[in-house]
C-alpha cells in the first residue's frame, strides 16, 4: 500500500469515527419526544379548561409552543440519512440494505401497531358505525396512515424513503443544488399548500410535501455536517462576537415566533378576535418548527459540552434512544389513562389529571419500550431496533423518527 493510499484510507476512518459519535443528536430526540408528549396530554386540557379564563392560556401556550416534535424528528430522519449515505457510493447493494433496514426497524413497527390500534377503537365503535368490511377499511387505514391520529408520522416518513434514492442521486449528480435544498424545500412545501387550494387535496396532512422544508434542512445540513459541526461549538460562539450575536438573535426569533403561534391560537380557541387566514397558522408553525430544529441542535450540542457527565443528560440520552417506541405506545397508555378518569374533578383535580396523564406517557412508556428492548427476544417487532445500545454516541440505523372513541386528539 503507498503512502497515498494509506493515508486517504486514515481520512475515510477518521471521518466515519466522526460521524459515528454524534451523541447529541439523542438530546435531540428526547427534546422532540417531551414536544410530542406535552402536546397530546394537554390536548383535551384544550377544550375542558376553555371557560377557565386562569388555566386555558397555561394550557393553550403548553399545546402549541411544543408543537414542534414531530416536525424536529422528520430533520433529524433526512439529516442521519444524508449523513450516513451521503458519501457511499451508489449503488444497488446500498439500497437494498437501506430497505431491508427500513422495512425491519419502522415499517413492521408500524404494522403491527396500526393493527393495535385500530382493534382498540374498532371495539368502542357503534353498530351504527361499523364500516360495510373492516378488511377494507382497515387495509385503507393502512395505506394511508389513518389507523390512529400519530401514525401518520410513519406514513410520511415511508413516504420519504421511496423519494429518498432520487434525491440522493441527484444530489450527488449536481452537487451545485446543494447550497439550493432549503429554498427547495421551502418552494415545494409552500407549492403543494398553494395546489391545496386551488385543488382540495384528500389528507394533505399525511402526505410527505407539507413537511418538506424540515426534510431538506435536514438533507443539507446532513451533507455539510462536516463543515458546520464547528460552528456549533459553544467555546466558539462564545469566543467569538459574530456566533455570539447570531446565537442571541437565533433565540429571540424562536422565542417571538413561538410565542406568536401560540397567541394566534389563543385568539382562534377562544374567538376573541378577528382571525388571520388559514395560511398565517401554517406559516408561524414553518418558521418555529424549523427554527426549533436549530436550537435543539445547537442546544444539544452545547449541553454535551457543558454537561456530558450529568446525570440528567444522561437519562435524557436514554430517552432520546428509546423515542420511537415510546412515540409508538404512549397513545394507547393516554387512552386507557382517559378511560379511567373519575366523572368529576375540581380544578385543581383537573391540573394534577393532565399532569398524571404526561407523567404516565413519558415515564410509563419509556419503562416499557426499555423493559421489552432488554428481556423481550423479539421487541423489534414492536419498537424497532433496540437503539439503548448505542447511547454513548453511535447514530442509528433506524431513523428517528403529531378525535376518536378512545381518546388522542
Amino acid at each position: 500500500m503507498n503512502l497515498g493510499t494509506e493515508a486517504r484510507m486514515n481520512q475515510l476512518l477518521n471521518a466515519r469515527a466522526n460521524r459515528s459519535r454524534i451523541s447529541e443528536l439523542d438530546l435531540v430526540r428526547a427534546f422532540a419526544i417531551i414536544g410530542v408528549l406535552a402536546v397530546h396530554a394537554t390536548s383535551f386540557a384544550t377544550t375542558e379548561m376553555v371557560s377557565d379564563p386562569a388555566s386555558f392560556p397555561v394550557y393553550n401556550f403548553i399545546n402549541i409552543f411544543m408543537k414542534f416534535g414531530t416536525p424536529v424528528f422528520l430533520f433529524l430522519s433526512s439529516f442521519v440519512l444524508f449523513l450516513n449515505y451521503f458519501p457511499r457510493p451508489v449503488s444497488k447493494q446500498t439500497f437494498t440494505s437501506f430497505y431491508r433496514k427500513r422495512l425491519i426497524h419502522i415499517i413492521i413497527p408500524y404494522l403491527v401497531f396500526s393493527t393495535i390500534y385500530y382493534a382498540a377503537v374498532a371495539v368502542t365503535r357503534e353498530p351504527s358505525e361499523q364500516p360495510a368490511s373492516w378488511l377494507i377499511d382497515f387495509a385503507g387505514k393502512l395505506a394511508s396512515g389513518t389507523a390512529y391520529a400519530h401514525l401518520y408520522f410513519v406514513f410520511i416518513s415511508a413516504q420519504f424513503y421511496l423519494l429518498f434514492p432520487l434525491l440522493l442521486w441527484t444530489l450527488k449528480k449536481w452537487p451545485k443544488l446543494i447550497p439550493w435544498c432549503i429554498p427547495i424545500g421551502f418552494g415545494a412545501q409552500w407549492g403543494f399548500y398553494a395546489v391545496g387550494q386551488w385543488t382540495p387535496i384528500s389528507g394533505s396532512a399525511n402526505w410527505a410535501f407539507t413537511y418538506f422544508s424540515f426534510y431538506m434542512l435536514g438533507v443539507y445540513l446532513g451533507i455539510r455536517f462536516d463543515s458546520l459541526r464547528a460552528k456549533l461549538s459553544p467555546f466558539r460562539q462564545l469566543r467569538q462576537f459574530r456566533y455570539r450575536s447570531l446565537t442571541v438573535l437565533l433565540w429571540c426569533v424562536w422565542l417571538a415566533a413561538g410565542i406568536g403561534h401560540s397567541y394566534i391560537w389563543y385568539a382562534k380557541r377562544t374567538l376573541t378576535e378577528s382571525l388571520p387566514p388559514l395560511y398565517v397558522y401554517s406559516m408561524f408553525w414553518n418558521g418555529y418548527a424549523i427554527l426549533s430544529a436549530l436550537v435543539f441542535m445547537q442546544t444539544a450540542f452545547y449541553a454535551q459540552a457543558k454537561q456530558s457527565r450529568s446525570y440528567l443528560l444522561r437519562l435524557l440520552k436514554k430517552l432520546g434512544a428509546l423515542s420511537f417506541g415510546v412515540y409508538l405506545l404512549h397513545p394507547l397508555l393516554l387512552a386507557v389513562y382517559r378511560e379511567l378518569k373519575p366523572a368529576a374533578l375540581p380544578v385543581a383535580g383537573q391540573h394534577l389529571w393532565y399532569a398524571g396523564g404526561f407523567l404516565l406517557a413519558l415515564f410509563g412508556s419509556a419503562l416499557i419500550v426499555a423493559f421489552s428492548h432488554r428481556y423481550l427476544p423479539f421487541s423489534w417487532l414492536l419498537f424497532g431496533k433496540n437503539e439503548l445500545k448505542r447511547t454513548t454516541g453511535r447514530i442509528p440505523d433506524a431513523e428517528s423518527f403529531g378525535g376518536n372513541k378512545i381518546g388522542l386528539r
